[in-house]
């Protein structure tokens, strides 16, 4: 039996999503990127909800096993798990993605070479950690960084259940928070280098423990008696959240720079409550589409870079309205051929896996 999906995180998974790539048109013209006629200047935190929600679902991952069961190579279990869930679309997606812009850019087999055999860091997912060379995906610092933070968090979360939930997570977010606060005041910018690591990284080691802070709020709130008026209340939270989160990223240039934070947190108590199931419009998302649009949420995020940097060479002198509605459809296009492509690939790495097991028995 399969688990089922929350509705509402999957409805604003794609929300997000859709949020970066029109953030990312910026890419278009960068000369220019102010007069675009789609912009969100601040779009970039909209990562934020993902390192959230990713850091609330370590947490139920964490809560399903008995504390009696901890070892320590569990953590390569977790770990392939999280992979797994993405990396055959994203290998799709950097491969297209690689030969198209080294076919539109292309100087000589050296150059691409060279593209070719530093892409490692970013193909095994350790870029973050550190490791530089060519970027196909740029945008998928994201997912390095979160498997980097997760290797390290998981086991100590595992061995130290309360503690972690009640001191070690929230510690580390505010510390790291404070610490990014003070340095640079916002979250975004993330291959800025920082003394030991990427700005990008100690971003999502706090996020992913802010959201097993997420995670402890929100089995507290289900415990609590909701009335139908509570109900509402917690709908109107819910929504000002991310509706204030989603204007900050049009209108951010009227707000001083640390907004990003206060953003951050409108968001930490929306993911919460959206998580709980317990706001009154939590019901309307109830349906197979919204699961679907969660799922579908990932190929989009991975396949805008090619025509972000692509069409600029293919049609350099095309209006920028036109080239961005292009930019935009063939994204969420493209989309849909990877998820098609991605399944059989899917189902046969399982039928693989099964046999190797059966083998080994």
């Amino acid at each position: 039996m399969t688990k089922k999906r929350n509705g509402a995180i999957d409805f604003w998974r794609f929300i997000f999503a859709t949020l970066l790539v029109i953030f990312h048109a910026y890419l278009l013209d960068e000369e220019n990127r102010f007069e675009l006629p789609f912009i969100l200047g601040r779009g970039a935190i909209a990562v934020e909800f993902f390192l959230l929600t990713s850091g609330f679902l370590m947490a139920v991952s964490v809560n399903k096993l008995p504390d009696a069961s901890f070892s320590w190579s569990d953590t390569w279990g977790f770990i392939k798990r999280k992979i797994m869930g993405f990396y055959p679309a994203f290998v799709i997606a950097w491969f297209i993605t690689f030969v198209t812009l080294n076919v539109l850019k292309f100087e000589n087999i050296s150059t691409v070479l060279s593209n070719l055999f530093s892409s490692v860091f970013e193909l095994t997912l350790i870029r973050n950690a550190g490791f530089s060379g060519y970027r196909a995906l740029g945008q998928t610092w994201y997912l390095s960084a979160m498997v980097i933070s997760m290797f390290i968090l998981y086991p100590i979360y595992r061995r130290n259940k309360k503690r972690f939930e009640y001191y070690i997570a929230p510690a580390i977010a505010v510390l790291v928070l404070g610490y990014l606060f003070y340095k640079t005041k916002s979250v975004v910018n993330p291959n800025k280098f920082l003394n030991y690591g990427f700005k990008s990284t100690y971003r999502a080691f706090a996020e992913i423990c802010l959201g097993v802070v997420c995670y402890v709020f929100c089995q507290k709130l289900k415990k609590a008696k909701i009335t139908k008026v509570k109900s509402h209340l917690l709908s109107v939270a819910e929504l000002f959240g991310y509706g204030f989160s989603i204007y900050y990223m049009q209108c951010y240039q009227l707000y001083p720079d640390y907004f990003d934070y206060v953003a951050l947190f409108f968001l930490m108590f929306s993911v919460t409550i959206s998580f709980s199931g317990l706001s009154s419009i939590n019901r309307l998302f109830d349906h197979e589409i919204f699961r679907w649009l969660g799922k579908f949420s990932l190929y989009p995020y991975l396949m805008f870079m090619v025509f972000a940097k692509g069409l600029p060479i293919i049609f350099p002198n095309m209006d920028n309205l036109t080239l961005e509605l292009i930019y935009i459809g063939l994204t969420f296009l493209s989309a849909l051929l990877v998820m098609w492509i991605e399944k059989p690939i899917r189902s046969l790495f399982a039928r693989s896996s099964r046999l190797a097991v059966k083998t080994g028995e």
